[in-house]
């Protein structure tokens, strides 16, 4: 027993010192990393791959570096006193100034950096002759410099004031706004409870870098794979660390921030991941195309690095995580740069513009770069022939693009598909939608290559198509009747339209949806090697990442445009509803002529009437309630005009489809098409259920006009939806959205018109507040309810400003309105009669903090009155 005892002190000694152990305790690389900021949750991924082990994993010793007051991170990353650190867009600036740095990995795509202002402060324009508290005027600039101009304000409207790095001095009053981190300082001010707005330069798509990993040209040169392996614990580290989150905040607090709150790191680290948004870009992909953005504005802006561009500022990854064999990367270090032709002319796909190759396919030869190490040269071509030339006299050793299945380019060999794509018709607006490419027999087509022209034909061979390679020529045709329609890849149909045909062209149909088009990397025959690189590289990328790299390219296809001929429309229909409301405007001016005369004249009655008083408070009394009756009518007609818009936009639309339609059937009568009996019937049933449903849309408007004094049992809801209803069109068009809170299971015995009416003169009234008011926040309208006793309370709270009190005491006065020539005065004078003495409850209205909200109390059953 003594001697077993003795052999396993024996052997773990030696054990300890043996080479294997020697080695994983003395041979770690010794590196540091330099934070810009104390530690937080910001900092998850690197305290995640330090804790866990990530670093060791790669023969890593790294030292986490807390930022202290005077540190200068860049400065001290360049000197060698920190290997790597975190910084913002001052490294791509300090890079443009000549500073030997290389950015290794971007983790945020949002900005964090945000101003946080006083409530009332809703727009950059309320900063000018505010107080702001911000670490520097340099810094303040830097985050928000282009977002102010965008809005006509100069740094010199502004107080600026040394930053505290707390929240005491805002929460105090002392400053009215204060930059900073959205990730965190909301999280203490909503804890102290104070009130405040945010201006975010993200909101108006103005970004800055944040969250820079980068590292020293030196460390790049001498400690290649160094950086390789830091980069890639950093970037394991931050997955563990959104995967872990719970684990990571315990971490934290224990040894890093003890002084942070658990509730305020899970806070954080919510915060962080909706600015890193791992769910959409790989964390640490370096966005160039952002780069771009920003090199060009720091270089107009601060006239620095002219001639300096991001190809020595990205560090470029080299890792064999594609499996390359010996021959394969041999091949990347013989020939690092790779010469590749680019199809002419085919933005958004593709293109050549100053100096620079862009487009979709650009961005996915990036990742490619980014996988390979390999550097692709742009060879641009005039011409499809052009470009066969140079793919046959070898001056490219690939084509960025091409058919997977081409007759076109002899010498290539195409890899794994891309992805697939159709053709788009291009017409006149008046021209009907093309359904079906036999009603394009006998019309003449134009396309921009003749690879297009042979596909179609083979798929289409009775189709009369003209090549034509220059895209004014090709609008030109087509306006000027000469052919049908301009047919191109769909990808492109928007920016063709947007750029030649504004105002002037439509879609108008598609071709090949059945039988769509591959599209691949064509690779030179005699660079067998070169194929296997990129179709291993290919295949190594989501085929998710491929699709949201093309979906970002494209333009929103249904975006409003000048439609000259649905605007002549418009504005007859327009014209015949202005028309309408003029007449019934000169019947309400004669109605209270009239009125006006009949009170003269009954006033005279009364005075020489003295037999009976009971006789006279009775005819005074019926007077009064004609009269009643007469401001309901006008307050009714009042409302006719918008209720006549409302009907022409239902109306539109369903008009629209069976004209259509229609035509539809009239075409391929007339090419000698005749439909058959089933599809007959079947269109028929189409436009029989739309006029059915142009119908209830007369008998719901109808309904509101009708008067009905028997009351009925209704569903809350459903009296609320009809109200909503009827002003759908206006809250479509101001972007006001209802919603509806605790009215679902309430049942009422009412007048349903008469609140209906209630509702639309309030809905109405917020309406307008919004598109009067520049209300910058979510613009919408709470509808709720509380049953109290035998009554229901229903509010209805807008915040589109509030109500001035000088306007509160005459809200319900008749004639008195804030609309100037565009109100009459009485909707809510009508409402507070209706509700009082058909509905025998009250009306109110209060106004706090920029709202407004309208409280109703009626009865659940009139009849019980």
């Amino acid at each position: 027993m003594r001697f077993l005892f003795l052999f396993l002190i024996l052997f773990s000694v030696l054990n300890a010192y043996s080479p294997r152990n020697t080695k994983r305790l003395d041979s770690l690389e010794k590196v540091s990393l330099q934070l810009d900021w104390k530690y937080e949750f910001e900092f998850a991924g690197f305290i995640a791959a330090k804790e866990k082990g990530f670093y060791k994993d790669v023969g890593l010793d790294v030292a986490l570096k807390e930022f202290n007051n005077g540190t200068n991170v860049i400065d001290d990353v360049i000197s060698g006193k920190s290997t790597y650190g975190i910084s913002n867009s001052s490294t791509l600036i300090a890079y443009l100034k000549g500073k030997p740095i290389v950015l290794v990995a971007s983790f945020f795509k949002r900005s964090a950096l945000v101003l946080i202002t006083k409530p009332e402060i809703k727009s950059p324009k309320d900063l000018v002759g505010k107080r702001i508290m911000t670490s520097s005027k340099e810094n303040f600039m830097l985050n928000f410099g282009p977002y102010l101009r965008g809005y006509g304000v100069s740094i010199n409207d502004l107080t600026l004031v040394k930053h505290t790095f707390n929240v005491k001095a805002f929460a105090d009053g002392s400053v009215d706004a204060m930059t900073a981190y959205i990730s965190d300082q909301p999280y203490k001010l909503d804890a102290l409870g104070i009130k405040y707005n945010i201006l975010n330069p993200s909101n108006d798509n103005l970004f800055t870098l944040q969250e820079e990993l980068f590292t020293s040209k030196n460390e790049v040169k001498n400690h290649l794979k160094r950086v390789e392996k830091f980069r890639k614990a950093s970037i394991k580290g931050w997955k563990y660390a959104f995967e872990h989150k719970a684990e990571l905040i315990d971490i934290i607090h224990k040894k890093y921030a003890p002084n942070i709150s658990k509730k305020a790191l899970a806070y954080e680290a919510d915060s962080i991941e909706k600015l890193i948004l791992p769910y959409i870009y790989d964390i640490g992909f370096i966005d160039t195309n952002f780069l771009y953005k920003q090199i060009r504005f720091f270089k107009n802006e601060y006239h620095i690095g002219k001639n300096k561009d991001l190809k020595d500022f990205i560090f470029k990854v080299k890792c064999n995580s594609l499996h390359l064999t010996q021959e394969e990367q041999k091949y990347i270090q013989e020939n690092p740069k790779i010469p590749m032709c680019i199809n002419y002319d085919f933005f958004p796909i593709g293109a050549y513009e100053d100096g620079k190759y862009i487009g979709m396919t650009a961005d996915v030869y990036k990742i490619i770069s980014d996988k390979t190490g390999l550097e692709f040269v742009p060879i641009p071509s005039d011409s499809e022939q052009q470009l066969q030339e140079h793919l046959e006299e070898k001056k490219c050793k690939l084509v960025s693009i091409t058919a997977t299945v081409t007759n076109n380019f002899k010498t290539i060999k195409t890899t794994t598909p891309l992805g697939r794509t159709y053709f788009t018709l291009l017409s006149k607006l008046d021209k009907s939608f093309v359904s079906n490419p036999k009603l394009l027999k006998n019309k003449l087509l134009i396309v921009q290559r003749e690879s297009f022209k042979n596909y179609l034909n083979y798929l289409y061979p009775y189709l009369n198509i003209e090549v034509e390679d220059d895209k004014n020529k090709m609008l030109d045709k087509v306006m000027k009747n000469k052919a049908y329609a301009i047919v191109t890849i769909d990808e492109q149909s928007d920016y063709f339209i947007d750029k030649y045909g504004y105002g002037k062209l439509k879609i108008n149909g598609f071709l090949a949806k059945e039988h769509e088009l591959s599209a691949s990397i064509g690779v030179q025959k005699d660079e067998p090697i070169l194929f296997s690189i990129m179709q291993k590289t290919l295949n190594s990328i989501p085929r998710s990442k491929i699709q949201l790299i093309m979906d970002r390219w494209r333009l929103t296809r249904y975006h409003e445009k000048n439609d000259y001929y649905l605007l002549w429309r418009t504005l007859f229909v327009m014209s015949i509803i202005f028309l309408i409301m003029i007449y019934y405007q000169r019947k309400l001016k004669s109605f209270n002529k009239e009125l006006e005369k009949s009170v003269d004249e009954k006033t005279k009655e009364l005075r020489k009437i003295n037999d009976s008083l009971e006789i006279n408070v009775q005819e005074k009394v019926n007077e009064l309630i004609q009269k009643d009756e007469i401001l309901t009518k006008q307050s009714k007609q009042a409302v006719m005009g918008e209720m006549i818009s409302m009907i022409a936009h239902q109306w539109r639309q369903p008009l629209n489809t069976i004209s259509l339609t229609i035509s539809n059937i009239e075409l391929e009568e007339m090419i000698g098409e005749k439909p058959s009996r089933e599809k007959l019937f079947k269109t028929l049933d189409n436009i029989n259920k739309t006029i059915q449903y142009l119908s209830n849309t007369v008998d719901d408007f109808k309904t509101y006009f009708q008067p009905n004094k028997n009351s009925s049992k209704v569903a809350l809801l459903d009296v609320v939806q009809k109200s909503v209803g009827f002003v759908d069109a206006r809250l479509k068009k101001e972007s006001v959205k209802v919603e509806y809170e605790n009215i679902d299971e309430v049942t009422l015995n009412i007048y349903s018109s008469e609140l209906i009416q209630v509702f639309l003169n309030i809905l109405n009234n917020a309406i307008d507040a919004y598109s009067q008011n520049n209300v910058p926040t979510k613009k919408s309208i709470i509808i709720s309810s509380k049953k109290a006793d035998k009554n229901i309370q229903i509010f209805i709270k807008d915040y589109a400003g509030g109500i001035a009190t000088n306007v509160m005491q005459k809200l319900f006065e008749p004639y008195f309105s804030t609309k100037d020539k565009n109100g009459t005065g009485l909707g809510l004078y009508m409402s507070k009669m209706i509700i009082e003495k058909q509905f025998h409850g009250t009306i109110d209205v209060e106004s706090v903090d920029k709202s407004t909200t309208f409280i109703i109390d009626i009865p659940i059953d009139i009849k019980k009155v």
